[in-house]
């Protein structure tokens, strides 16, 4: 298949979660949190506090997930092993994160 490639499924694996995690952000400042701006929400809620970052990375992945499972559906194997990739990627991130960070993240 065109388009069943290691560096395809990791470069859409790496942008997957941005854009999951915008679209999370859009979610709860349109739906839940409407006196909250969006770059306040982005920036300075999630971004802003050491203790919302790693949660907001592992909420984002679920975008990797998606598009995983849509991978699969068009047999795009290789391309399947970037998105593994990239899910680990992001997951020694949030890993790091949390050593350098330590007990504030899980308070």
């Amino acid at each position: 298949m065109r388009g069943d490639k290691l560096w395809v499924g990791l470069a859409l694996g790496l942008v997957a979660p941005a854009i999951g995690f915008l679209i999370y952000c859009i979610i709860i400042t349109q739906l839940i949190r409407r006196e909250m701006t969006l770059s306040y929400f982005m920036f300075d809620m999630v971004m802003g506090l050491r203790r919302n970052l790693a949660p907001a990375l592992s909420l984002s992945l679920f975008a990797d997930v998606g598009l995983f499972f849509l991978l699969d559906r068009r047999d795009m194997h290789r391309a399947m092993r970037g998105v593994i990739g990239a899910m680990l990627f992001y997951g020694v991130l949030i890993v790091i994160a949390i050593i350098l960070w330590g007990r504030e993240l899980l308070s």
